[in-house]
């Protein structure tokens, strides 16, 4: 018989503060609020990120530091999987705000070990099974921590940590060297952009079109990616787009702007981007994102983008010379990107089949390392 016991009993858990709204800054030099629109499935995103006056007391409870595993408790399921994340030290400083559990572990207990428990299918089970509300399902700090788990002894939460934390740390290189080709892209772009004799605005250089809905009862997996407002939500076997290209958010994370490595499936929260004359998908991408779109939310109930307003916004347009040079040259760091992107989404494969073996004891952990060390 497996011995388990109740998450209370292993972690501490917060639940955020309620920071008024009116209060909220876009100044760099302030603080982040991490609320559940910022945690995605395993990682944590500021694309449209709110801050608090930095010189402002708040209680130090609900300061994040690195390591801690945060969970949106308003809609904690989506069709991509559970919202979820663990703090980095590249998120600080940043602030907990209401509706968001913060879990540390308590002593005796690995802080790594805890992140893998919930990223378990067993979590994720526990979730769904107590979550209540139709409208907006929502989860409670109780329900939370009633979750039955493997009562392993701080030896082997290391050893299990540590062999599912190598996989781990192979994606986030990955991810520094997609950061780091983006940036050298984003450069490349800018120095294009400066030699434009002229701006035009938007609509004159591209089409927004509208997505197409898709519910997640409707998608059958498969290689195609679906796009919301925050970037990729699932996956599918047909594609709305036939090639790469960019996806802006239109509703919720309204005004994100994303790209798509290949064929994809941009959902009715979104729009994709159709370029006309001879102004391409790279060049766009990197042109709406510096547009300001993030700031023209038109809803305050729903942030939305209105596609008149976006239209206006001017674009440069570079020499055809200069344009030409700047794709060739993006085209070779994107085909890297995608490359990590591939590599990345192998290594996320063999940690999720291996994570349930370790917690379940089905695979040893020294079985465990050979299988990791054939693949970082």
């Amino acid at each position: 018989m497996t011995i388990t016991r109740r998450l209370e009993e292993i972690a501490q858990l917060q639940v955020g503060f309620a920071f008024k709204s009116s209060g909220f800054t876009r100044n760099d030099n302030d603080v982040r609020l991490l609320r559940g629109d910022n945690i995605g499935q395993g990682v944590l995103r500021w694309e449209n990120a709110v801050r608090w006056p930095a010189d402002d007391s708040v209680d130090p409870r609900y300061a994040l530091r690195s390591g801690d595993v945060v969970i949106a408790m308003d809609r904690p399921w989506i069709g991509a999987g559970l919202k979820f994340g663990t703090v980095a030290e590249r998120d600080l400083p940043a602030w907990l705000v209401q509706r968001v559990a913060r879990l540390r572990a308590a002593p005796g207990v690995d802080q790594r070990y805890l992140h893998y428990l919930v990223a378990s299918a067993e979590f994720t089970a526990h979730v769904l099974a107590v979550q209540t509300g139709t409208a907006i399902p929502h989860v409670s700090g109780n329900q939370l921590l009633s979750f039955v788990c493997p009562d392993h002894s701080l030896l082997e939460q290391r050893a299990i940590a540590e062999v599912l934390g190598a996989l781990d740390d192979k994606i986030a290189a990955n991810r520094r060297v997609l950061s780091c080709a983006l940036e050298l892209a984003s450069a490349m772009w800018r120095k294009c952009a400066s030699t434009a004799s002229e701006s035009k605005p938007l609509r004159d250089v591209a089409t927004l079109h509208y997505g197409k809905a898709l519910p997640a009862g409707s998608r059958e997996p498969g290689p195609v990616d679906v796009y919301g407002s925050g970037g990729v939500v699932g996956s599918h076997t047909q594609a709305l787009v036939s090639g790469p290209g960019v996806v802006v958010g239109r509703k919720g994370t309204a005004g994100a702007v994303h790209w798509a490595d290949g064929p994809h499936y941009p959902i009715d929260t979104t729009y994709w981007v159709e370029g006309k004359g001879s102004v391409g998908a790279h060049y766009l991408f990197f042109a709406l994102r510096q547009a300001g779109l993030t700031e023209m939310n038109s809803d305050s109930a729903v942030p939305g983008l209105n596609r008149d307003e976006a239209y206006a916004r001017p674009i440069p347009v570079p020499q055809s010379v200069d344009h030409d040079i700047f794709v060739r040259q993006c085209s070779a760091l994107f085909d890297l990107v995608a490359q990590m992107k591939r590599e990345s989404a192998a290594l996320a494969a063999s940690r999720d089949s291996l994570l349930p073996l370790l917690m379940s004891g089905k695979v040893r952990v020294k079985d465990a390392e050979k299988v990791v060390e054939g693949v970082v």
